[in-house]
C-alpha cells in the first residue's frame, strides 16, 4: 500500500513538472468561427446533443425538443453567420452522438454504442423522411463522411471484442449504411486497438492508432503506412501534404499541438510544439474537436471555433500568436 501511494505521488509529481514545461510553450489561440443554434429555440434544449462539420466546412447540430421524447431537429450553419442556414425535424429514438451530411441534402445520425446487430445509425432525407437504418458497430469513436457519401467510422478500445465492423478498428460504409470496406486484419499492418485521431479529407482517411502509433492513410482499399510517429498518443491530427499537426496528448499535454513532417522515403520527423488555447488565452477544457484535412474545428456548447495547420505551425515556430 505504501509503495502504491508512493507511485501515485511520483506520477503526480512527474505530471506537474511536465505541465509546468508545457505552460512555457507558445500559444495558438483558436479563432471564433461561428455559432450553432436551433431554428425554434423556445421549443428545444439550449445545448446541442451532437455537433459536427461536413466535408465542405458546413456545421451541423442536433437539438432535442423539450416536448416529445423522440423529436429532434437538425440544423445547418456556415461560418460567420449567427443564423440557421437550414433545418429538418426527425423522429428518432437514437441517443445521437454523431451527425454528418450526405449528398442530396440528406443527414446521417448515429449513436456511439449498440448491442450486436442493433441499428445505431439512420439516414434522413432533407424533408424529414427516414431512408435507411443500419448497424455501424459498437464503440464508435469518430464518424466522418466524404463528398461522395462514404461514411468512415473509427472505434475505441471497448470495440475490440466485437465481431462486427468494430472488431477491425476502422470501417467505411456506403450511404445506405452497408459495409464498403474494413481495415484488414492479419495483413502486416499495425493492429488497431483504439483508432485515435481520425481525419477525413476528400475520400481519404488519416489516423494514428493505439498502440503502435503509426501514421496511416486509407484510400479505397489501399492502406499506406507512413511509419511510427515520434510523438505518441495524440487524439487528433491535421494533415496537408507532408505536414501534420498532432493535437491533444495524454495527461498534462491535453492541449499540446506537435508539428510533424513526413515523406514516403523518410520516417516522420518531429517538429516544434505549441499550446492550443481559447481566443482569450484560457484553457481549452471540454471542447469537441473535428479534423478535416488541414483544418480543425472545435465546439463548446453553441460556440464554434477554428484553427488550421498554418496557424499552429506559425505559433509553434514562435513567429506569431
Amino acid at each position: 500500500m505504501t509503495l502504491a501511494m508512493r507511485t501515485d505521488v511520483e506520477r503526480d509529481r512527474a505530471n506537474l513538472l511536465r505541465r509546468l514545461e508545457v505552460l512555457k510553450l507558445p500559444v495558438a489561440p483558436l479563432q471564433r468561427h461561428g455559432f450553432v443554434m436551433p431554428a425554434q429555440p423556445a421549443d428545444t434544449m439550449r445545448e446541442p446533443e451532437a455537433v459536427a462539420v461536413g466535408p465542405d466546412g458546413t456545421a451541423l447540430a442536433v437539438w432535442r425538443f423539450r416536448e416529445g421524447v423522440n423529436r429532434k431537429q437538425v440544423t445547418w450553419h456556415v461560418p460567420g453567420r449567427r443564423r440557421v442556414l437550414g433545418a429538418v425535424d426527425v423522429e428518432t429514438d437514437l441517443q445521437v452522438s454523431f451527425v454528418q451530411p450526405l449528398p442530396e441534402g440528406r443527414v446521417l445520425l448515429a449513436a456511439a454504442r449498440a448491442r450486436t446487430s442493433e441499428a445505431n445509425a439512420e439516414v434522413w432525407s432533407s424533408s424529414g423522411d427516414l431512408q435507411h437504418r443500419g448497424h455501424l458497430g459498437d464503440a464508435i469513436e469518430d464518424l466522418l463522411t466524404t463528398p461522395s457519401g462514404k461514411v468512415w467510422a473509427s472505434y475505441f478500445d471497448e470495440a475490440m471484442g466485437g465481431c462486427g465492423p468494430e472488431g477491425h478498428g476502422l470501417a467505411r460504409f456506403n450511404s445506405d449504411l452497408t459495409v464498403d470496406w474494413l481495415y484488414p486484419l492479419n495483413s502486416g499492418l499495425p493492429y488497431i486497438s483504439d483508432c485515435y485521431s481520425l481525419n477525413v479529407a476528400s475520400e481519404t482517411a488519416y489516423f494514428c492508432p493505439y498502440t503502435h502509433f503509426h501514421i496511416l492513410s486509407a484510400t479505397g482499399s489501399q492502406v499506406t503506412d507512413w511509419g511510427p510517429s515520434p510523438y505518441r498518443s495524440a487524439h487528433h491530427l491535421l494533415r496537408r501534404g507532408p505536414d501534420l499537426a498532432l493535437i491533444r496528448g495524454w495527461g498534462p499535454e491535453y492541449d499540446v499541438a506537435t508539428m510533424l513532417r513526413i515523406s514516403r522515403d523518410d520516417q516522420p520527423q518531429l517538429g516544434a510544439q505549441c499550446r492550443v488555447v481559447l481566443p482569450d488565452g484560457m484553457e481549452t477544457r471540454g471542447l469537441q474537436y473535428i479534423a478535416r484535412g488541414g483544418e480543425m474545428h472545435a465546439f463548446i456548447r453553441s460556440t464554434w471555433y477554428h484553427t488550421d495547420l498554418d496557424s499552429l505551425s506559425t505559433a509553434a515556430a514562435g513567429t506569431g500568436v
